[in-house]
């Protein structure tokens, strides 16, 4: 298949290296830049489609805030040679599964669909990528989709307002400050221009992973893919030049009242990217605090004390340095910084004594099954995949996910502790119960695609 200029697509080997029973990931490159990784697993008649695309809000700038999530709900409108509707309806009838997801570092598309299906998603895809159609129709109406979606998830949502004020307040330069979703003043003032030039910019094949996951033959998939995606030719991806979060120096706290039934707690510590060492140790020590039942703030909170109705934590996987979040919604009539309490005592215990081995070896175990539990099928293979691809720049990083955590030692989660759960480097949002004012369902942020 000939590009734009004239010049036969190609399609590149890059490499190739063992995935669970008999399989393996493959990867290659065409010509005009296009990744694409493939694993054949016949273990079911399916296969997943991903199009993971290196854009999300931390490629945007204030005064178009949100575009990046616009523009995955543009994806599924209009193309050249596909009516509105039409996408999603073909996919259905072949008993298809489609979805997709923006985030700070990242847009990804899903199908899962049946094996014989397959000669139609790379034919689908490559048109999206190159022939959308943009216009102020298709523009206003789904601005107005995203502004009622903020509406529901941040504007009437406690929880979502919240996350909002946390990131606002933990980060003073780099764009991991706004939200993902935008903010409202943006959301309505981005206009067709600046949706033209963003796909122009960032849908492009150079920018494109495809990832490939199922019941597929390989050589035949990369033919296709080569056939409709070859002839479209490369954009010129502007460096990012991102400011530098500085380091927090002092605490950061806000006080909110919202329409909650009891006390809600965020605390933040500002943590390193997905490529630090210092990652896994952090994901460790989250296990160690969270995860189970049995863990010690889960069990100091909610189990065993029973002053909150739950709580829990996360670490940030993303390109940049992240946030370490602790979320805590506490019982009717006991109050936030009654967790606050709590919480500090431990994370000064942690910094203080090592972790008994014993207990170290039930988080990584903890870790390492549920790593395993996230690729159970094709499409979580693929999006595990994608994801590393992207966030991490290789796939095969995913590979040293298990053994990374079984190289955590006590020393390492003592030190980390110390460098990181200091108050310097917290950040603190609180809401307490509006007087005389009704309370709204809780929302739960949305979740890592990781986890």
């Amino acid at each position: 298949m000939e590009s734009a200029s004239g010049e036969k697509s190609q399609i590149f080997a890059v490499n190739n290296v063992p995935f669970g029973n008999g399989m393996n990931v493959e990867k290659y490159r065409l010509s005009n830049g296009l990744k694409v990784i493939v694993v054949e697993d016949p273990s079911a008649p399916v296969f997943a489609y991903h199009t993971w695309f290196n854009v999300g809000s931390r490629n945007e700038r204030e005064g178009i805030t949100g575009i990046a999530h616009l523009f995955e709900h543009l994806m599924f409108k209009e193309t050249k040679n596909i009516k509105e509707g039409e996408f999603d309806r073909i996919l259905e009838e072949q008993g298809g599964k489609v979805n997709a997801a923006t985030y700070v570092d990242w847009t990804f598309y899903r199908e899962s669909l049946p094996r014989h299906a397959f000669d139609l998603i790379p034919k689908l895809e490559a048109e999206r990528m190159q022939n959308m159609i943009l216009n102020d129709h298709q523009v206003n109406s789904e601005r107005e989709v995203v502004a009622n979606e903020r509406r529901f998830r941040t504007d009437n949502s406690p929880s979502g307002a919240m996350y909002e004020e946390l990131y606002k307040l933990a980060y003073t330069k780099h764009p991991y400050s706004w939200p993902v979703i935008g903010w409202m003043k943006d959301i309505e003032a981005i206009s067709t221009k600046d949706c033209l030039e963003f796909h122009k910019t960032y849908y492009s094949p150079n920018n494109a992973t495809v990832v490939v996951v199922g019941d597929v033959d390989t050589q035949k998939a990369l033919k296709l893919i080569n056939e409709h995606y070859g002839p479209i030719p490369p954009s010129t991806i502007p460096p990012e030049n991102l400011p530098v979060e500085p380091p927090q120096t002092k605490e950061k706290r806000l006080a909110l009242e919202k329409p909650v039934p009891a006390d809600k707690l965020l605390i933040a510590f500002h943590t390193p990217n997905a490529l630090h060492p210092d990652y896994p140790v952090l994901e460790v020590a989250q296990a160690i605090l969270f995860n189970g039942r049995s863990s010690r703030l889960f069990r100091k909170l909610v189990s065993d004390t029973q002053i909150a109705g739950g709580a829990g934590g996360w670490v940030n996987q993303v390109k940049d340095p992240g946030l370490y979040v602790i979320d805590v919604t506490m019982q009717p009539k006991r109050t936030a910084a009654e967790a606050e309490k709590v919480v500090y005592a431990e994370l000064k215990r942690l910094a203080a004594e090592e972790v008994p081995q014993k207990e170290l070896d039930k988080a990584v175990n903890r870790l390492e099954t549920s790593f395993w539990q996230n690729l159970r099928t094709a499409d979580t293979k693929a999006q595990a995949l994608g994801f590393y691809e992207v966030v991490a720049g290789d796939y095969r990083r995913l590979f040293d996910e298990v053994a990374a955590y079984r190289r955590v030692k006590p020393a390492d989660v003592k030190r980390v502790a110390r460098v990181y759960f200091h108050p310097e480097n917290r950040t603190v949002v609180t809401a307490k119960p509006q007087k005389n004012t009704k309370t709204n369902p809780k929302t739960k942020p949305k979740a890592n695609p990781k986890t």
